[in-house]
């Protein structure tokens, strides 16, 4: 069963999850995080991080729902972190009975037996380190990052299944449910014999505050185990018969793996280590996270019933010992030359160019480039080379651009102008940042549209004194309160239309004066055709006279 979920249609890609995750079991190369469930420990930072509810925990809910609702006898084992609820013993107890349960046991019976246990280890002395094993975190941590340390962890099975064996044998026919504030449970109760299923505080409870009043006169009496949800409840519970063993507590991911690698190195040995995955134990667990503030009530509330229960000797009386196996996760390595490549990609090409943001979700770049190369990190997300990318072409476009571009404040003061701008103005060699846009650019009309500016407008207007003519722009950027004047030069266009006119008019009058010579001409030649014409007819009407006269 796959544990987290992501709630795709809710994600938003801000990066929470994968910044938070202590062992970079989060992909993004798809465009969205996928955890790698091999790689994940369980310890739900991204579900508590996510600011989006776009991750899902998959308990087993809905399977003892069928159990409840066919009739068969349902036994709770209720973690001692309940108390993180801010709700009354009673009132806990009598919702999970109302809910169809047969029975409901604290798991701090279970965790009574485990801390006997862990005495009878430091009795027996015989181990370098005891590492606790109550959380199944810093058991899959161990077992998979730093399996050398196996034979370090207390051969000892969880409080969860310590409880759950101790039902069984009470109800050997009949379901046993963990109910707590822990991701990794889940999991762990599907590896196991002891418990049938586990659900979660979010599955069962409402988290709405009682009175607190209410609480305390309801009273918090229990066992010194009670004390296993906060920091340093379980070494409270084997201090007394720590032996020669010093005693020492650990809790979150990050301090936890500098300790483990501090073992490792033969820093820290004969230490007992209450390991918790979570900052403030299990009463900081990601199940709990919808009442994370009060955390700090529930552990006043332990510390205050603590005082009063001295310090408890604890019998052995079942077997709860276990065995853990290495399962070490197997990476692939890179050489420095493909790390190096990938860097080179990101526009990393000195160790300056390092900046080690972060906000890629990886604490340093070489580790972002060792992601990309597993093919979980994305390898155009980096956020400074972005930046930088964007402000160069940007930058490179404002300066060579040949239109010219100003950039004044609501005042209509002079903020940025480029080098296009200050050519076509004649201030090439002045200072004007600050100056006021009429005095580089005089005009009546700018300055009452920049008043006005809502949108875009456009309009053009010719420069005398500058011999220019300027198509405008004028952009309004609201957010900022700075408007932007985009000058294009039309001066070589506007020469042009006149010299094609002036072309035209050459054309037209040149060509007026052909016709007009042509019709001289015309003229002239008819007028010489009529006069010939004329003396012809008379020679020829004179010929014909002579000739009728002769011929009589």
């Amino acid at each position: 069963m796959t544990i987290i979920d992501l709630q795709e249609k809710n994600c938003k890609n801000c990066h929470h999850c994968v910044r938070n995750c202590p062992v970079k079991a989060i992909s993004f190369a798809t465009g969205k995080p996928e955890i790698v469930e091999e790689e994940c420990i369980l310890c739900g930072n991204c579900y508590v991080i996510c600011p989006h509810d776009a991750k899902r925990v998959n308990s087993d809910i809905d399977r003892v729902k069928n159990w409840l609702k066919s009739g068969e006898k349902v036994h709770c084992s209720l973690a001692p972190s309940f108390v993180g609820l801010l709700q009354t013993e009673e009132r806990v107890k009598q919702t999970l009975l109302r809910m169809g349960f047969a029975s409901v046991e604290e798991t701090s019976i279970g965790a009574a037996e485990v801390s006997a246990h862990y005495r009878e280890l430091c009795k027996q002395a015989t181990m370098t380190n005891i590492l606790s094993t109550c959380c199944p975190v810093v058991v899959k941590l161990i077992t998979t990052r730093f399996p050398q340390l196996v034979d370090q962890i207390a051969p000892v099975i969880s409080p969860m299944r310590a409880s759950g064996k101790m039902l069984k044998q009470k109800y050997p026919n009949d379901k046993i449910v963990f109910i707590g504030p822990c991701i990794a449970k889940v999991e762990e109760g599907e590896n196991c014999d002891e418990i049938d299923a586990v659900l979660t505080f979010e599955d069962v409870f409402d988290f709405a505050d009682m009175d607190k009043e209410d609480f305390f006169t309801a009273g918090f009496i229990g066992d010194l185990s009670r004390s296993y949800p906060v920091t340093g409840g379980i070494i409270q519970t084997v201090a007394s018969g720590c032996g020669d063993y010093s005693l020492m507590t650990v809790d979150g991911i990050g301090p936890l793996m500098e300790c483990l690698q501090a073992i490792v190195d033969h820093t820290i040995e004969h230490v007992f280590i209450e390991m918790s995955a979570c900052i403030g134990s299990c009463l900081g667990g990601p199940m709990l996270k919808k009442g994370q503030q009060r955390r700090w009530k529930a552990q006043q509330i332990l510390s205050v019933t603590n005082q009063n229960n001295g310090w408890p000797v604890y019998q052995i009386q079942s077997d709860c010992y276990t065995e853990y196996k290495g399962n070490p996760l197997v990476l692939s390595e890179f050489s420095t030359l493909q790390i190096k490549q990938v860097l080179r990609s990101l526009g990393k090409t000195d160790i300056e160019h390092e900046l080690n943001c972060g906000a890629c979700g990886y604490e340093t770049c070489k580790a972002k480039a060792v992601g990309v190369l597993h093919g979980k990190a994305d390898p155009h997300l980096c956020l400074p080379f972005a930046l930088e990318q964007a402000q160069s072409i940007s930058n490179l476009i404002i300066e060579h651009t040949p239109n010219g571009i100003i950039v004044v404040d609501e005042n209509e003061f002079i903020k940025e102008i480029n080098p296009a701008a200050r050519e076509y103005l004649d201030c090439v060699n002045y200072p004007v940042v600050h100056w006021p846009l009429e005095a580089i650019l005089p005009s009546e009309e700018i300055c009452s549209q920049l008043r006005s500016l809502q949108d875009v407008r456009y309009f053009t207007k010719e420069y005398p004194h500058l011999n220019k003519t300027f198509h405008h722009a004028l952009i309004p950027i609201a957010k900022q309160h700075i408007n932007v004047v985009i000058l294009m030069d039309l001066t070589e266009e506007k020469h042009k239309e006149r010299k094609i006119k002036e072309y035209r008019q050459t054309i037209m009058d040149v060509t007026q004066k052909v016709i007009d010579e042509q019709m001289r001409t015309v003229q002239e030649i008819a007028s010489l055709l009529g006069e010939t014409t004329a003396k012809s007819k008379i020679a020829l009407m004179q010929l014909k006279k002579t000739v009728e006269e002769e011929s009589q």
